[in-house]
């Protein structure tokens, strides 16, 4: 058995800063391919950009660290097709992918029932409409942030009179999403619950840095191994089940909003799962890739 592991070719364009460990970002890589050969499995990784890769040498491609998606996201869905069209069983599968892709999944996660951190979409070309529809909401504290996007790029927060400005800033054409500020972020922090092979495999608490809102490592928030209640795995639980795809792994990541458990994403594609903060989610992960190829 031969398993891809689908990583990046290069770090997508908005991580502008220097990092001293480049290859540290590749932690849950590594530990999954650790996992495989543990089980005898001849697993790599491997950039999903690179070219000549014969994809029917494997048997499995599963997406992990493929961040510079956003910056070629066609390509990207044209990679994944010719993967999917081969004999290596692409995990997510490509109709997971090519939804999940774009965040207007909200859309439809809000159709299915799931309970979402609402959503206003626009043009920055089309600003004054757009203003108009947050403004019929009454929200007061935003956020903004592009349609497509990984690790918080773009995202800006902001008031209700500060967001003409900053969309006069935008590229005309970029399709952008306005969302109401969960307060709920700054003390009890954003919940990541970690599925892998169906099942729930553990819980996260990520704050943000002093002074700001967004709970990403790369701008100084913190990742913690956390326990839900039974109550909150119950609801996200029935939120994944409410999903027309069969899926290897997911990360749903909820806020707290009016006292509920909402999304904020769903993360199908390139999800850093943290397989450090969990005893076993390595093996759980290379478990699941191990059956889902017997399966195919």
């Amino acid at each position: 058995m031969r398993v891809a592991v689908l990583r990046c070719g290069r770090l997508p364009s908005f991580v502008t800063w220097e990092i001293a460990d480049v290859e540290s970002l590749f932690d849950d890589d590594r530990r999954l391919i650790d996992a495989l050969r543990d089980r005898g499995v001849d697993a790599e990784p491997v950039a999903w950009s690179a070219d000549g890769v014969d994809w029917d040498a494997y048997d499995v491609a599963v997406l992990r660290s493929t961040w510079d998606y956003v910056d070629r996201t066609e390509l990207f869905l044209e990679v994944m097709t010719t993967i999917d069209r081969s004999g290596c069983t692409l995990l997510n599968p490509l109709d997971a992918v090519h939804w999940n892709v774009d965040k207007r999944y909200l859309d439809d996660l809000a159709d299915w029932g799931v309970p979402i951190v609402p959503v206003v979409r626009g043009l920055p070309a089309e600003a004054a409409a757009l203003v108009a529809e947050v403004e019929s909401t009454g929200w007061t504290e935003l956020v903004l942030k592009p349609s497509v996007g990984v690790g918080g790029a773009g995202v800006v927060r902001t008031d209700a009179a500060g967001l003409p400005r900053l969309l006069a800033s935008l590229p005309r054409a970029a399709e952008v999403m306005v969302q109401p500020f969960a307060p709920s972020v700054l003390d009890e922090g954003e919940l990541s619950f970690v599925s892998i092979g169906g099942s729930q495999s553990h819980v996260l608490r990520k704050r943000p840095a002093p002074g700001d809102f967004r709970a990403h490592g790369i701008y100084g928030g913190s990742v913690e191994r956390s326990v839900a209640s039974p109550g909150d795995v119950a609801e996200v639980e029935a939120m994944l089940s409410r999903l027309p795809f069969d899926l290897h792994y997911a990360r749903v990541d909820v806020v707290r909003l009016d006292g509920r458990l909402a999304v904020l994403e769903l993360e199908l594609v390139e999800p850093m799962l943290y397989l450090d903060r969990a005893t076993g989610a390595a093996e759980r992960l290379a478990e699941a890739t191990i059956a889902r190829s017997s399966r195919s």
